[in-house]
């Protein structure tokens, strides 16, 4: 006999499946629910009788011909009455609860009848007490709607709403099979597999299949892409997996798997796939703050959207212009949409947000632990430095200051509380930075305008009280035009509240003086290990792969800890009462192993077309670079000339790289320049890079760590040469130097960990935009005496080697002739 095939459903996605009705907003009761909420929930479980039972979980089986459904959830409180048993659901709201209690929201009602059922059934109950609590967390109000059920009648609404929901199964079911199919029958998309690539695929699939994590260090050109994927689409047709989340840190890399997915598919894969694009981009309004309430996408949603996912439907890879596309036709919101779409898709395409950041996480997939996922995280190496910006976040007295001005004529009470919050700022000024002695170093860890604090209560108790009042308020002045503009601030507190919740040794509280008049007030994560231990274990397995993941050591100790308590995830916090642990497994969660396994791949290409020289000669540190600007232009300009063609140079900074650029130009040696600016646009930048031709001779200046520095893919001759200055260090500031202090005091390597490595991250970033494909052919040129130190030299990849050393403009042309004259070097 066939065993039955189990799925798994929380109460709240059974009845979300069951068709919502109305406006996106009606789901969203209150804003500050992951603030505020726990605390008004704890609040109101606190105030009721010894007997109450607080946070039950319940579940229960329907098994059918075709496949068992386990359905659970966990009830608000339950505890036994005079009159039998009670259960209740709490919910917090930005209207008035006794309002609320006469109409209550359809889908609070069916998840609390669900529930009613489920503790009946288990108890063989007649009747049961079903009460809804909302509560209003800043005027402390409460309305309950308390209703007394049959067992039958709970029956009866259980049994539709389960067999609503079997019937979408059922459709889901008929589609795997067809996937499933396809999967079995799939062949590699490509004629064969690169060096290096079968092996990456191989340990892809044993990593999924034993629920590993895998660190891999793939050179460019091995197609990470797909041998990632392929691996991955083969374990999820085998039942291993529900679904793939593909993230990305940069955009080419979501249009590099959206290849790779399209080329699956001409080889016969059968597959949904999402490419989610960020709400901003996407938005049919995107020139107004996003706000639920007012925009008319967002009327109506829910009653429209069954029609939207009929076309659905009929279409497997879902990128932004076919979204938009559905969106427009129906009218609808088409950020919400794709959400929407991604629950019936077998591989989400999206940034490493989507999944990680505490402020935009899809709720939907990792609040619940109703899908075994795997993660397959591109470019990784970007993940330090995004955690850390994820679980950081900032407040400006400016902008307390304008928000004030602006709410002061129309909302007194508003302006009151930003008052409140403007004069804890302002206490804290006064005692920690005007006193400091004005004869420290400024830009130093010991800069008089900047100071690290414990973190203070009542300056946090008072962004509170501003963000509760601010979303009563909004919820009843829709038409108000200073509506947007509070919004956007209110955002930004309510993101403060919502990192100071994870608040705890692993980080620093700063206060710091920004130019003449401003003052910041920083959360800054130092340490995001602690973190990234419980966010991994959202999947069920993990790859996290790019080009220049190495040392694997030290990300594997960035990102999972090393030395006491780094790697536990459950660490005691700093105790303050906006901190919060971090949410807990549920008991039907399973830890992923969070000992990763690595792997390290050689380059898939000839060493004879890569030329590595060093110029042992040149130093570019900020102190003796100056003394050298004409030496760097005359290196860039014979290694220019070596060759026609197109070149990259990369700085360290804008100032650096503009001084040395107009030496250039003044010589007059190379024609064709190119010159990123600070802040271009999408455009702007575009434009730049169309300028690298097959044909063309550009020279383009650009700054390492920027939008060209990596991500972007110039292949054959479009990039022939790339030159490297300086070994990439990090500005030294107040905050990197924190985070060198905060791993010296662990017995680590800070310098190493805050500014040397982050630094040779760049540096290999930059020389990678070469060599794309197994016919390039090219030479980098690094200029920096510290690149030939040993603890440099040890980071070098073995696509490295051999490189060859020069002290002066004669030995490199001699080299650069060598190079470009013999093709058949070997």
């Amino acid at each position: 006999m066939t065993e039955k095939e189990i799925f798994r459903v929380s109460v709240r996605d059974l009845i979300a499946a069951n068709g919502q009705k109305g406006d996106l907003s009606q789901v969203f009761v209150s804003r500050t629910r992951g603030v505020v909420g726990i605390r008004e929930h704890s609040r109101i479980q606190a105030m009721r009788p010894n007997r109450y039972e607080k946070e039950v979980s319940v579940s229960t089986r329907v098994e059918i011909d075709l496949f068992i459904l386990d359905i659970f959830g966990r009830i608000d409180g339950m505890m036994e009455t005079e009159n039998g048993v009670l259960l209740e659901e709490i919910k917090t709201t930005r209207q008035d609860p006794n309002l609320l209690c006469k109409k209550p929201l359809a889908a609070h009602k069916a998840q609390l009848k669900c529930y009613g059922y489920m503790v009946v059934k288990e108890r063989g109950l007649e009747t049961i007490d079903l009460q809804l609590t909302y509560a209003h967390p800043l005027s402390k109000k409460t309305g309950e709607e308390k209703k007394t059920y049959e067992a039958r009648d709970l029956k009866l609404f259980f049994d539709q709403t389960v067999a609503a929901y079997i019937a979408q199964l059922k459709t889901r079911t008929s589609w795997t099979h067809i996937r499933n199919q396809s999967i079995k029958n799939l062949t590699f998309p490509y004629e064969d597999f690169r060096e290096g690539q079968r092996d990456l695929a191989e340990a892809v699939y044993k990593i999924v299949k034993n629920e590993k994590i895998l660190f891999a260090r793939a050179p460019t050109g091995t197609g990470k892409t797909i041998a990632t994927l392929f691996p991955a689409i083969k374990s999820l047709g085998m039942g291993q997996i529900d679904k793939i989340f593909y993230l990305t840190a940069k955009t080419l890399g979501r249009t590099v798997a959206r290849k790779a997915l399209k080329d699956l598919g001409k080889n016969g894969a059968r597959l949904k796939s999402v490419i989610l694009t960020a709400k901003q981009k996407i938005c049919f309004m995107a020139d107004k703050i996003c706000d639920m309430d007012t925009c008319p996408y967002a009327q109506a949603y829910y009653t429209k959207l069954n029609q939207a996912m009929a076309e659905v439907a009929k279409h497997e890879l879902f990128d932004q212009s076919r979204i938009e596309s559905i969106g427009q036709t129906y009218q609808i919101c088409p950020f919400e949409l794709s959400l929407d779409i991604s629950l019936v898709c077998d591989v989400i395409v999206c940034d490493l947000n989507y999944a990680f950041d505490p402020r935009v996480y899809l709720k939907r997939y990792f609040d619940r632990n109703t899908h075994k996922i795997t993660f397959l995280i591109d470019e990784a190496h970007n993940l330090p430095d995004r955690l850390r910006s994820m679980y950081s976040a900032n407040l400006l007295k400016s902008d307390i200051l304008k928000t004030q001005k602006l709410v002061r004529e129309v909302a007194p009470d508003l302006a009151a509380s930003l008052v409140a919050v403007n004069k804890e700022l302002s206490r804290l000024k006064a005692r920690e930075l005007d006193r400091n002695e004005t004869s420290q170093v400024p830009g130093s860890a010991h800069d008089p305008n900047f100071k690290e604090l414990t973190l203070p209560e009542t300056y946090m108790e008072a962004i509170d009280q501003f963000v509760i009042k601010t979303d009563t308020w909004l919820d009843k002045h829709q038409k108000s035009p200073i509506r947007a503009d509070l919004i956007d601030f209110y955002f930004t507190a309510l993101a403060f509240l919502t990192i100071a919740r994870f608040f705890d040794s692993h980080y620093r509280f700063f206060i710091e003086k920004k130019g003449d008049h401003d003052i910041n007030t920083r959360l800054f994560c130092m340490d995001p290990s602690r973190i990234f231990s419980r966010l991994i274990q959202r999947s069920s397995s993990a790859i996290l792969f790019s080009a220049t993941f190495f040392p694997t050591a030290y990300y594997q100790a960035i990102l999972f800890g090393t030395g006491e308590g780094s790697d536990d995830p459950n660490t005691k916090q700093t105790k303050n009462k906006n901190t919060a642990p971090l949410p807990p497994r549920t008991k039907e969660s399973k830890s992923i192993n969070i000992i990763p396994y690595s792997i390290v791949l050689p380059s898939p290409f000839p060493k004879k077309n890569f030329k590595l020289l060093i110029h042992s000669r040149i130093q570019t540190t900020y102190r003796a670079r100056q003394g050298f600007f004409a030496e760097v232009a005359r290196v860039i300009t014979h290694t220019v000339e070596s060759k026609k063609g197109n070149y990259m140079v990369f700085f360290p900074s804008y100032a650096y790289m503009n001084h040395v650029v107009e030496i250039i130009d003044k010589e007059g040696q190379i024609e064709d320049i190119q010159v990123q600016a600070p802040q271009m646009s999408e455009p702007a930048r575009d434009q730049f890079l169309n300028q690298f031709t097959l044909h063309s001779q550009v020279t383009g200046f650009a700054v390492m760590g920027g939008i060209f520095g990596e991500g972007i893919d110039l292949e054959g001759t479009r990039l022939i040469g790339v030159i490297v200055v300086g070994v990439g260090l990090p500005q030294i500031c107040p905050e990197q130097d924190q985070i060198r202090a905060y791993y010296e005091a662990r017995n680590e390597d800070g310098f190493f960990n805050a500014y040397q490595m982050p630094g040779f991250n760049r540096v290999m970033q930059a020389t990678g935009r070469l060599i794309r494909t197994e016919t390039d052919r090219g030479v980098v040129v690094l200029i920096d005496e510290r690149f030939m130190r040993r603890d440099y030299r040890d980071l070098f990849p073995d696509e490295w080697h051999p490189y060859d050393t020069i002290s002066n403009c004669l030995e490199l042309k001699k080299n650069l002739l060598s190079f470009w004259k013999d093709k058949n070097k070997t």
